[in-house]
């Protein structure tokens, strides 16, 4: 039996997921899917609908993930859909001992280029 890989977290919407969900890029807005508009650093809205059936917009104040994870995002200087490997987490999963090879100089001036 084969081992199981990808996704095994269920992932959190704090939006409702079955309505028109769209962002922002350079003045257009673009429908997009529920895992591309909770990892979205921008603008983002929702449709909705009046009493009287009518549509109407409404901007999305909520948390932003990493793109595929339950990880809120901290660094908001990343602009578009933020994807985990744009963050250096390997670092800080490093047991004690085990970033020898990281901290030598030769080894940060080939990674620096």
């Amino acid at each position: 039996m084969a081992e199981k890989k990808g996704n095994i977290v269920k992932l959190h919407y704090d939006f409702d997921t079955t309505k028109s969900i769209e962002i922002q890029i350079e003045d257009k807005w673009y429908r997009v899917t529920c895992k591309d508009f909770r990892s979205f650093n921008g603008p983002r809205r929702i449709m909705l609908f009046d009493k009287q059936n009518k549509p109407y917009y409404q901007e999305h104040k909520g948390n932003i993930y990493l793109f595929e994870t339950n990880i809120p995002l901290k660094d908001f200087s990343v602009k578009g859909i933020v994807y985990p490997h744009q963050f250096n987490h390997n670092r800080a999963m490093l047991r004690p001992g085990e970033g020898h090879y990281l901290d030598d100089p030769k080894v940060k001036k080939q990674l620096s280029k």
